[in-house]
């Protein structure tokens, strides 16, 4: 048995009851993206105190931290985003460290990331010995518009030392507290973003005749639109194609067409193939539709995010990291939520937990981005031992060659 394995609980436990005051600290003080200055001075503080080396690679929010271990390895990264979520609603739980921060709540989780990996931080500082190699720390910002990983990424934070192996995690409150997903394949979503103008002729609503209605026009491309993921793609591969905004006119006129309707929405899908047919296919079907009304219509398509998938190799390495923490590993079904911890995984081999925080008991069952939304406080022991655990068991797998996608 490894020496690591023989101490990493009990050194979890040292340093659990700090780390929970932490998460605290930052569910109640969430930042928006690319503001996250406090969270990231406090990131940098933590580090400090460890002896853990700050990389300066230019990052305005967001840190990189360095912990070299007592001999030579593999440089193992640990990911966590730091940003909170913007809502309209305040945070509706009653837990005594509530966001105090107007309009931003952590209501995604990353609160309990960011401590999570603070608390592993402490962990491998203090188990340095048995790290043969070294450590990345990944304080990414922005998670939220889906560009922090992109940005750290130019910014060259896989590089110098080069890193072998990268693992994140998300919370999830569909996962049950004391538990971590492991999942081979598609776990989140590729996720792609677009814009619809429709363009006719605005006039009196009672004279019709003289107008061209892009209202109803839009209508019926919103109905054929479905066609993409009814008759288009396979029954056998989720995706999905949703609709979620639709503005037309002047607030709430009633008598008057108007000129333009601007629509916005989502595809999801867990199969890259399937994802690039989403834009031609709606590109026909707008322009075909908009054409029959007599009106124009524009798209524009984002390719956000690819899917995020655990490559088979890693597998053994996350069950042994989740395992040797006496965490149980359990198999979730994927989510068609999106993640940019993907792009780390194009730089090296790398690996995306789940960390269970759901407890009926105690009312942690609400969804992401819910203002309700709540973490089970016990997920914060779990999250800093995968984390911990996860840097022994992948310089093990490089040591024995099974360091592999």
């Amino acid at each position: 048995m490894s020496k690591w394995r023989e101490h990493i609980k009990d050194v979890i436990k040292t340093h659990e009851a700090e780390t929970l005051n932490l998460f605290k600290h930052l569910h109640k003080h969430p930042e928006r993206s690319w503001q996250e200055y406090e969270t990231t001075k406090l990131i940098k503080t933590e580090l400090g105190k460890l002896g853990i080396e700050i990389l300066d690679i230019g990052l305005e929010t967001g840190v990189v931290g360095l912990l070299r271990g007592s001999s030579d390895g593999p440089c193992i990264a640990l990911r966590a985003d730091i940003d909170g979520v913007p809502m309209a609603d305040e945070e509706k739980t009653d837990c005594e460290y509530r966001s105090v921060t107007p309009g931003i709540v952590h209501a995604c989780g990353h609160d309990t990331h960011t401590a999570s990996l603070l608390g592993a931080a402490k962990v491998l500082a203090e188990m340095k010995e048995y790290i043969r190699g070294s450590v990345k720390f990944l304080f990414q910002p922005a998670e939220e518009v889906n560009k922090g990983a992109l940005h750290m990424i130019e910014c060259g934070c896989m590089e110098n030392p080069k890193v072998d192996a990268v693992f994140g995690l998300h919370c999830s409150p569909e996962v049950n507290v004391g538990e971590v997903a492991v999942k081979e394949g598609p776990l989140m979503a590729a996720v792609h973003r677009f814009y619809i103008d429709v363009h006719g002729k605005g006039g009196h609503g009672g004279i019709p005749q003289r107008n061209r209605d892009p209202v109803i026009g839009t209508a019926a491309i919103i109905q054929a639109l479905q066609t993409v993921i009814s008759r288009e793609s396979s029954p056998l591969q989720p995706s999905v194609l949703s609709i979620c905004s639709m503005h037309a006119g002047d607030g709430m006129t009633w008598n008057v067409t108007p000129e333009l309707v601007k629509l916005a929405g989502t595809c999801r899908s867990y199969d890259k193939e399937l994802a690039e047919k989403f834009e031609p296919s709606m590109r026909r079907i707008i322009n075909g539709v908009a054409e029959g009304y007599n009106l124009s219509a524009e798209l524009e398509y984002n390719y956000d995010l690819p899917v995020t998938a655990n490559p088979a190799g890693m597998i053994p390495i996350a069950f042994e990291a989740v395992e040797s923490i006496g965490a149980t590993a359990m198999s979730p079904i994927p989510s068609t939520g999106g993640e940019d911890f993907t792009f780390f995984m194009d730089y090296a081999p790398g690996f995306f937990y789940w960390l269970g925080v759901r407890n009926e008991e105690n009312g942690c069952v609400h969804p992401w981005h819910s203002p309700f939304f709540r973490a089970d406080e016990r997920c914060i022991g779990v999250g800093m031992g995968t984390y911990a655990a996860s840097v022994f068991c992948a310089i093990e797998a490089s040591e024995q060659g099974t360091l592999k996608r």
